[in-house]
């Protein structure tokens, strides 16, 4: 007779299921607050990345930190150009080649992003004890370190 209900979960299996049910739960969370403010969690997180890189970076680059297809990123990048907040500049030493960074006018989108990401930090994950925190990212980034 074949098995027709689940074997015991491995607790690897359950760890990696844990981390996308939050990821999945959290990433909702921040798009509806986000949305309430008139900016989507895609085009945030790219605005979150271009200021992370903290100055020009190359469109394959994000697509890269970012972990979306190159095309999905070039209608977020579309947008939020149309919206004056990302702007592509000629990288120094190499005249053919653009770099993409923000305008000053991302700045209070960023602010609000900040916001919106510490009030879910202080409301979700307060109770935590930073130390716990701590360990718990170690552990995240030594199994994603064994993906690559």
């Amino acid at each position: 007779m074949e098995r027709i209900t689940a074997k015991e979960v491995r607790p690897e299996l359950e760890f990696v299921r844990e981390c996308v049910l939050l990821g999945r739960r959290w990433r909702s969370m921040a798009d509806e607050r986000l949305k309430a403010k008139g900016l989507t969690l895609a085009r945030g997180t790219v605005l979150y990345w271009l200021a992370e890189a903290n100055g020009p970076i190359t469109q394959s680059r994000l697509a890269e930190l970012i972990g979306i297809e190159g095309p999905t990123l070039v209608r977020l990048l579309h947008a939020l150009e149309a919206q004056g907040l990302v702007e592509r500049v000629p990288f120094e030493g190499d005249r053919r080649a653009k770099g993409l960074r923000l305008t000053e006018a991302a700045a209070p989108f960023l602010d609000m992003i900040d916001s919106v990401t510490d009030a879910m930090c202080d409301e979700y994950l307060g109770r935590l004890e930073k130390r716990r925190l701590s360990s718990a990212t170690r552990l995240v980034r030594e199994a994603h370190d064994g993906l690559r």
